[in-house]
């Protein structure tokens, strides 16, 4: 689960509005609006709601929001897109984290909260990707590596900050190597 505050770029104050939650493991987008905001206080998609004392926002609109903030999967130089945010695959929550949430429809923007490694999802879908091609239940993957198969999956699914040691005895149970890449 991946955390951000919504703030209003166009206000000199930068007091979060509301709290948007990203599940990876379900594509799902959920928004709590602060006590202290008013229906001109939240994007416009939020605001029947706060008018009416509301301060969970229904997720379909948490999901609209969202959608006019990153590219449609159908995007016909999608392909590109995610390249260019260092994605190999769709993920709006990534995407939508790629560019702190900015959109041209308003002056909202994104500050993540998360606790821990921000890349758990790309980390945990690339280890899924290589127990497959090496032929592995998640179950031979934790009897050949000593770590446990509850861990491996909370790593596939982008639920866990595992350390260099876990990532290299995973990688080598598989008979490959881990290797860290720092970018700017």
């Amino acid at each position: 689960m991946r955390t951000f505050e919504i703030v209003d770029g166009e206000l000199q104050e930068t007091r979060p509005c509301a709290t948007l939650r990203c599940d990876q493991s379900r594509g799902t987008f959920s928004a709590t609006v602060a006590d202290w905001v008013g229906p001109n206080d939240v994007p416009v998609q939020f605001s029947p709601f706060v008018a009416r004392g509301e301060r969970v926002i229904p997720e379909q609109w948490v999901s609209a929001w969202v959608e006019e903030r990153i590219a449609p999967p159908g995007r016909q130089n999608i392909g590109e897109v995610l390249r260019a945010h260092g994605l190999d695959r769709y993920d709006p929550c990534e995407l939508l984290a790629a560019n702190d949430g900015r959109s041209s429809q308003d002056g909202f923007y994104l500050r993540e909260t998360t606790e821990g490694y921000r890349g758990a999802a790309l980390l945990g879908r690339r280890l899924a990707e290589a127990r497959a091609r090496a032929g592995l239940s998640q179950q031979e993957l934790s009897e050949r590596s000593g770590v446990r198969q509850e861990t491996i999956s909370r790593i596939e699914h982008g639920r866990a900050n595992p350390t260099l040691a876990t990532v290299d005895a995973l990688a080598r149970a598989m008979g490959m190597r881990a290797e860290v890449i720092l970018e700017a």
